[in-house]
């Protein structure tokens, strides 16, 4: 059996949100549902919102808010029955020889998923299919085909998108497809999507504002070399106004390799009063204060396109190369 390959997210190593090959029989890759969100899916894909059989699923618990789950889901559903599907194709509750999941993403806290089933004839090309009705800003990133004993062969095709929306960072499709019986073809249909809302946290600009980044990180022997610069009242803001949009993340995981990237303190009269810990893993900000304490996602570029410039050349250099890891659109 051979395994597919694809890429992690470019910040944490051993971030819970991992790319995981599935171990699938494929050869090589080549009810706050707010009107909102029925608006962010007619934007995105360009259609009204259909029926589901079942709602989206998150494989594993998380503490995004019931809301931001009922959100996701829905955004989820509406992006799976958008996908193109050959007219012939007639949709069951189960197939006779189940397909395995099929994703770039293993399971994690973050990813929204579904999934339909299909029936079909042999005659019909799904792979032809698809690529004759992909919808506006999608593109085929990946096929493959493979066989396990005693099983017939499966193929597979990828699909992915950059969806429209603040909200979205990663959406992809998968298509596999088997023969079954009585002259017909089994065809499973996946769909991921990373929902992650923007929280709007206000970070407060009315006392002192220090950052520390570092010189020097090391997933062995953390953190050295601090660098701690107290902003202006102008750079405080600009900082507000970035972390303002980031994403929320959720949950902070417990990660086997990790290290600190930067501290964000705000004291008022001698006390403090909010802070903020940025991480390589799972790439969080993570925030105190006496209000809240919500957990940021902190792969946003913005965010540390403005950190860089807080530094002098030559101080806080793991700091300000965090930028080469952001990623606010796709995974790649």
């Amino acid at each position: 059996m051979s395994m597919r390959h694809f890429a992690r997210p470019k910040f944490g190593a051993s971030r819970v949100l991992h790319s995981k090959a599935r171990g699938l029989r494929v050869g090589h890759a080549t009810r706050r549902v707010a009107l909102v969100v029925v608006a962010l899916g007619v934007a995105c894909l360009g259609l009204t919102a259909p029926v589901a059989f079942a709602a989206p699923t998150a494989t594993t618990p998380s503490t995004l808010p019931p809301a931001t789950l009922l959100e996701g889901n829905a955004y989820t559903r509406h992006f799976l029955d958008a996908q193109p599907i050959p007219p012939q194709a007639r949709r069951v509750v189960a197939l006779p020889t189940p397909l395995p999941p099929n994703g770039d993403f293993g399971d994690s806290p973050l990813i929204r998923q579904d999934h339909h089933f299909y029936l079909l004839p042999m005659s019909v090309s799904v792979d032809q299919y698809v690529r004759a009705h992909l919808l506006k800003g999608e593109k085929v990133t990946e096929t493959g085909s493979g066989s396990a004993p005693n099983t017939n062969p499966t193929y597979n095709l990828g699909v992915s998108r950059t969806c429209v929306s603040p909200y979205i960072t990663f959406c992809g499709v998968y298509y596999q497809t088997t023969e079954a019986k009585n002259g017909e073809q089994e065809l499973r249909v996946d769909v991921q999507v990373i929902y992650l809302p923007i929280l709007h946290v206000k970070m407060p600009t009315d006392g002192v504002v220090t950052v520390t980044g570092y010189g020097k990180t090391s997933l062995m022997d953390g953190s050295s070399d601090p660098a701690s610069v107290v902003l202006s009242h102008h750079q405080a803001l600009t900082l507000r106004t970035v972390i303002s949009n980031m994403k929320n993340l959720g949950f902070e995981d417990t990660c086997m390799e990790d290290s600190l990237l930067l501290k964000i303190d705000v004291t008022k009269h001698g006390k403090a009063v909010w802070s903020a810990t940025a991480d390589v893993c799972p790439g969080a900000l993570v925030i105190t204060s006496a209000k809240s304490s919500p957990i940021l996602d902190a792969r946003s570029c913005p965010f540390w396109h403005v950190v860089a410039t807080f530094f002098a050349a030559g101080t806080a250099k793991a700091t300000t190369e965090a930028i080469n890891g952001c990623a606010d659109s796709q995974y790649s």
